[in-house]
């Protein structure tokens, strides 16, 4: 894998590492979406709050039969780095979501458009990456390379068609344009 995919691996292991004891399990997948609910204000049985929660549980189960290759119900760093280099690639070369990772992010996404009318403009872009780590100068320029019509706004559909394009990685951790 190359030094970027690992970088990117470490980065959303980290990420879903909630409890920081170098391993994944449900409850940290579950964490993990309370505590971006949290950021904004939502709860766990808010109907955005519940459709994130069961996303995340659901990529759980996947990477638990996929990459928890010992079968302890637990996924290690290693595990996941080498999940991660098996993702097939996009048009681009990076590597395309599964369904559940793209159903963990249209939950996310739906958290993250605070208004609910189904776009998202670069603030509210910002601030969901920010909340992942990735810095906003980052951010700004993954917006602009799904925003291809610049009206200053995305959509879902907006996300994807990216998403194939370039790759999940530019959009969501390193834009390389």
């Amino acid at each position: 894998m190359g030094t970027e995919r690992v970088a990117v691996a470490d980065l959303i292991f980290d990420r879903l590492d909630t409890n920081g004891d170098g391993v994944l399990a449900a409850d940290d997948y579950q964490a993990s979406a309370e505590r971006l609910l949290q950021s904004y204000g939502m709860g766990p049985s808010s109907p955005k709050g519940r459709a994130l929660i069961e996303a995340n549980l659901a990529l759980w189960q996947q990477q638990a039969e996929l990459v928890d290759r010992d079968h302890d119900g637990r996924i290690t760093r290693e595990e996941y780095r080498d999940w991660v280099s098996s993702l097939p690639a996009s048009d681009s070369g990076s590597p395309s979501g599964t369904p559940e990772v793209m159903a963990v992010l249209h939950a996310q996404f739906h958290v993250a458009d605070r208004d609910g009318d189904g776009l998202m403009d670069c603030r509210e872009f910002v601030v969901w990456r920010g909340l992942k780590g990735v810095p906003a100068k980052s951010a700004e320029a993954s917006f602009k390379l799904i925003d291809s019509d610049a009206d200053g706004a995305i959509s879902w559909n907006d996300f994807t068609g990216a998403a194939h394009q370039h790759g999940l990685e530019a959009l969501l951790y390193t834009p390389s344009h």
